[in-house]
């Protein structure tokens, strides 16, 4: 049973599920409710059916008791419950977080090559400063896995990574702790972002400030 790690934050505990099981034994640690059933029987690959197994078993730790619902946007909440929760998988790792606090989380492989969707995502002051750090592959996917997290914490849908979120220039290497914001036509709204390596992948989870 491949239980990576428990991370504990200010904000929540986020447990880490390494994803080498097979799909048989993920189903032994695993039981899915009427609605999950029917989204796994859903799911065609089995990389997604692991991805979803994992995520489950790792909720089913934190909320025992609550069922997993999904709104109209497709984010995941808790029914009759004031927590937030968010779930990010890459092909490694599968990650939930569940805090009091509005919270977003993503998790990427380092080495995933993102450059040709990086002018979508990144304002040209962001390209700037990702050119100037001595690891570029790991600042983009570090920039990109933030605004991930902050789209999955976000209520607004339809969002321009490129043009509505922005990521504050800060010191990659002396700090995991960082900021950000969503500008809408309604509103501006700032994050507190943290970010961990994990093996051969970045982790990135925001808390709404």
């Amino acid at each position: 049973m491949p239980f990576f790690d428990n991370i504990t934050t200010p904000n929540g505990i986020i447990p880490i599920w390494k994803l080498s099981d097979t799909l048989d034994e993920l189903n032994t640690f695993c039981t899915l409710n009427t609605s999950d059933k029917i989204k796994y029987d859903q799911l065609h690959s089995e990389r997604r059916k692991k991805e979803f197994l994992a995520s489950r078993i790792l909720i089913q730790q934190l909320i025992p008791t609550k069922e997993l619902l999904y709104n109209q946007a497709g984010k995941p909440y808790i029914s009759n419950s004031p927590k937030h929760i968010s779930i990010s998988h890459s092909a490694n790792f599968a990650a939930v977080i569940v805090s009091d606090r509005r919270v977003g989380i993503d998790i990427e492989q380092a080495t995933r090559n993102i450059d040709k969707v990086a002018t979508r995502f990144l304002h040209p002051d962001e390209q700037n400063f990702i050119a100037q750090q001595k690891n570029q592959q790991f600042a983009k996917i570090l920039f990109w896995a933030a605004k991930e997290a902050i789209f999955k914490c976000s209520e607004f849908q339809g969002i321009q990574f490129n043009e509505q979120i922005f990521i504050d220039s800060f010191s990659i290497e002396k700090s995991n702790k960082f900021s950000g914001s969503l500008f809408t036509s309604l509103k501006k709204v700032n994050y507190n972002l943290y970010y961990y390596s994990i093996e051969n992948n970045v982790m990135v989870y925001c808390v709404e400030q």
